[in-house]
């Protein structure tokens, strides 16, 4: 058969070597891509199959209550993600739809953060980003930092109703704060303070599941009820789950304590992080925290933070001591270790039980703490009874501890922030409450007077 086609010239020599680079270089990128889907898809994080949010997938117990295992993911424990909020100048950041409680003029649509795995050596080491320049100065305010303060004094908030709030972090950049209910404006907090810690809490909990469902089964509906509000709520760093919880005994607090650990740990498999305990101020006792030791081994393997809340009256040294027996009851004598039934409680735990066993540096926040009185007069330290700080304005004037009641309770507190400034594992403490004027049983708690000598303190402090 006869054709008219002419045969193709052969590509010169240079042409064909170019040709071969490149395809070999495709080859190349092919392979790497491949290794890389490869590696992401085993070093995932794993964990116990979470109803009707994740796949079951193989586990190893990390501990074990009362013969039942307690599990964390594998492989070997993982650091916390590192949040990257770092938008360059200009750009508009993005929190939850705004609300009657929100700040106003800095909300849009949602829009995730990146997030990046990354291998700490120890506990303390916390991912640092940049800082914006201070904030010019204002009648009344101190001139703003331009850092975190050396403060470990934050704000906890449940109405962002005060523009006092703002204005304090601003200024302040408390390494500490924390909302409930009310998260959308954390967004805000890391626009102006970067590298404060949030914390949030959704008041909501259903304590009637500890005598009809499982401990997993309870965590992870708990986590499937609230886990879109999560993802729409990308400032809070850690959640906190049920709020004081009361253990009673021992079956309620290995029921909590196998809670807690498999929220902490579902919680970092979905790409968040967990704020186990929530303890009432007085509550544990010690034999009983014991018994929750589980839950806190978990937050440590799971990327987590312990969280309690301490209060006391008429000071917050008021009780506190050293070398001595039963402090609380069944605890031993720590030395000199200063410790008290209500603030600096949570050195019992520290001291007794996490350091002991390799866990001394599990981050703490007090995320409530200040003070909070007696009903009636006469309990120790000459309490003249009250509500809560409001109440010992004039009395605290009276001995000395300050010109006006919301200096005096600065001065009352930076005893108490010298004492958390010891431990380097206490990330802060999130004074009760802001935003709280006009909210019922809470207006004499509220910390809007205290916020511009708080400042001031905060700013000052070497």
């Amino acid at each position: 058969m006869t054709t008219n086609s002419q045969p193709s010239p052969a590509l010169p020599a240079r042409q064909r070597r170019h040709l071969f680079n490149l395809t070999v270089a495709l080859a190349v990128v092919l392979l790497g891509l491949l290794a890389l889907a490869v590696a992401a898809a085993n070093n995932g994080p794993t964990l116990p199959g979470l109803a009707s949010v994740l796949v079951g997938q193989t586990v190893t117990p990390i501990a074990y209550l009362n013969g039942t295992p307690v599990y964390a993911p594998t492989p070997e424990p993982t650091r916390p993600l590192v949040w990257w909020w770092n938008p360059p100048p200009g750009t508009k950041q993005f929190g939850e739809a705004p609300g009657p409680t929100s700040t106003p003029d800095h909300y849009n649509d949602y829009m995730p953060l990146v997030q990046v795995q990354a291998a700490l050596p120890t506990w303390g080491d916390i991912e640092q980003h940049p800082e914006p320049p201070p904030v010019a100065p204002a009648p009344d305010w101190p001139n703003g930092l331009d850092r975190l303060t050396h403060s470990k004094l934050g704000v906890h908030v449940i109405q962002n109703n005060d523009s006092y709030i703002m204005e304090f972090i601003r200024r302040a950049r408390p390494r500490v704060v924390k909302s409930v209910g009310d998260l959308g404006w954390l967004s805000d907090v890391k626009l102006v303070s970067p590298n404060t810690v949030t914390v949030g809490r959704i008041a909501e909990q259903n304590e009637d599941w500890v005598q009809t469902m499982t401990p997993e089964a309870a965590a992870d509906a708990y986590i499937a009820s609230q886990i879109e509000r999560y993802r729409l709520n990308p400032g809070v760093d850690y959640w906190e789950g049920w709020n004081e919880f009361v253990p009673v005994d021992q079956n309620r607090m290995a029921w909590y304590a196998r809670f807690e650990a498999r929220r902490a740990c579902a919680l970092q498999a979905l790409g968040f992080h967990a704020a186990v305990g929530g303890f009432s101020v007085g509550v544990p006792e010690y034999n009983l925290m014991g018994v929750f030791l589980p839950a806190l081994e978990a937050a440590y393997q799971c990327g987590a933070i312990f969280h309690l809340h301490e209060y006391n009256s008429p000071t917050l040294s008021c009780g506190v001591t050293a070398n001595q027996v039963g402090i609380i009851p069944g605890a031993p004598n720590f030395g000199s270790v200063l410790m008290g039934y209500h603030t600096l409680r949570y050195r019992f735990w520290y001291e007794g039980y996490l350091k002991p066993r390799g866990l001394g540096d599990l981050p703490l926040v007090i995320s409530e703490a200040g003070l909070e009185g007696r009903p009636n007069p006469g309990g120790p330290c000459n309490d003249p009874g009250g509500r809560a700080w409001k109440s010992y304005g004039d009395w605290w004037v009276q001995q000395g501890y300050g010109p006006s009641g919301p200096e005096a309770y600065v001065n009352l507190l930076a005893w108490y922030d010298a004492q958390l400034r010891q431990d380097p594992y206490v990330l802060g403490a999130t004074l009760f409450t802001a935003g709280a004027s006009g909210a019922g049983g809470w207006n004499a708690f509220d910390l809007h007077d205290i916020f511009v000598p708080l400042a001031k303190y905060a700013v000052a402090l070497p």
